[in-house]
């Protein structure tokens, strides 16, 4: 069984930038971490991987579930040894050598449980409901999330991220890779926070109307972007914070906001824009923090909106 276990995650590819595969380098370096102990650390890590495999595939056939388990158990190892160690390669080679793999697997486990919950939380819970009096229309939940968001909170159930920073709304995004560093997770930290931002700026908005737009907004591609470039260009055009849209007043916003000339946004209407939303949130009594990151979103959707194909792509 040792050796099956070993062999398990001898066979792994693991990231060679992680915090444990450097610390390990750098054992070895220092001449602190031998063939010996490197092959008891890697019986250790198998041990805990072959328990998280039997723990959680239910189909030991399906190899991708069982690479998926083995790379959690090395990433939560090497986020709970770079905290262990607070980050200092001299430190963690001790850290390594005097502590049961287990012990830092826990302390890794414990730091992304309360990111996951969130995580989690933010994927069933971040939508608009429709009000109870229009419950019997069947209507569907705007979510204020937009599709590359979705991906990556449901990429983190499986401690996976498909970014590589913070972004007030995800656009770049990559194939799915597991996390095994503390900034990685300061990064995912910060990404929860944005949304969770955004979804208080949302609650905090008119949306008596929200639900008579025609087309739904659950169907755009990015609900809340659509949302509030409506918001713009109503306020813009007719001073009058509305949500209903169409191509032909979202023409008529576009020539407004935009120098074609210049290739670049008009500064007047781009600050009559943001100091509207920035003094309706101070009225509604928001936090700084909400008003500061809905600022940066609006302003995000403004430069968005000069990459729109015309108009077509909010209106799918």
């Amino acid at each position: 069984m040792q050796t099956s276990k070993f062999s398990l995650v001898a066979g792994a590819t693991i990231d060679g930038q992680s915090f444990l595969a450097r610390t390990l380098v750098h054992g070895d370096t220092l001449g602190r971490i031998d063939t010996e102990i490197s092959e008891s650390l890697s019986e250790e890590i198998a041990a805990l991987a072959h328990k998280l495999i039997t723990m959680k595939v239910a189909d030991l056939s399906v190899d991708s579930d069982i690479r998926s388990q083995i790379q959690t158990a090395f990433s939560l190892t090497s986020i709970g040894l770079e905290y262990g160690s607070k980050g200092n390669l001299d430190k963690a080679v001790s850290v390594i050598k005097s502590n049961p793999i287990i012990k830092l697997f826990q302390i890794g486990n414990t730091l992304t449980d309360k990111l996951l919950d969130r995580a989690n939380y933010i994927l069933e819970q971040a939508v608009i409901q429709p009000p109870e009096s229009l419950v019997h229309l069947d209507l569907d939940n705007i979510r204020i999330y937009n599709h590359a968001e979705a991906e990556f909170l449901d990429a983190l159930s499986n401690y996976n991220t498909t970014i590589a920073s913070a972004q007030v709304s995800i656009k770049d995004k990559y194939q799915p890779r597991t996390f095994t560093q503390l900034s990685d997770m300061e990064i995912i930290r910060q990404q929860l926070d944005f949304l969770e931002a955004r979804w208080t700026y949302v609650k905090a908005l008119p949306l008596d109307d929200l639900f008579t737009v025609d087309p739904p907004l659950s169907i755009a591609i990015d609900p809340i972007q659509t949302l509030t470039l409506s918001l713009m260009v109503n306020l813009t055009l007719y001073y009058q914070p509305t949500l209903q849209l169409d191509m032909d007043s979202f023409g008529d916003f576009r020539d407004i906001i935009y120098d074609d000339d210049k290739e670049e946004i008009r500064h007047t209407p781009r600050q009559r824009l943001l100091e509207w939303i920035e003094q309706y949130l101070k009225q509604d009594n928001q936090p700084e923090e909400i008003i500061t990151y809905t600022i940066a979103y609006w302003d995000s959707c403004l430069r968005e909106m000069v990459n729109l194909n015309e108009g077509i792509e909010i209106f799918q």
